[in-house]
């Protein structure tokens, strides 16, 4: 998934992307790793991830910036 940042075209990776799915749509991050069969560590790691390159401070800016991709 690509995103329009500030003229800064930000890429998930497919992972990150069914990560910030999930993420958005309320899931936990314990859910979020049963549901892809992953780590909770690692779920973890890719939420850092996502709010890294989005450069996103909380769930609800990382919501503002995904329903504008």
């Amino acid at each position: 998934m690509e995103i329009n940042l500030e003229a800064n075209i930000v890429k998930l990776s497919n992972r990150e992307t069914e990560v910030c799915n999930l993420m958005l749509s309320g899931k936990s991050t314990t859910k979020i790793a049963q549901v892809l069969n992953i780590k909770c560590n690692t779920v973890s790691t890719i939420k850092k991830s996502i709010f890294y390159k989005t450069k996103a401070t909380n769930i609800i800016e990382l919501y503002e910036i995904y329903k504008q991709a």
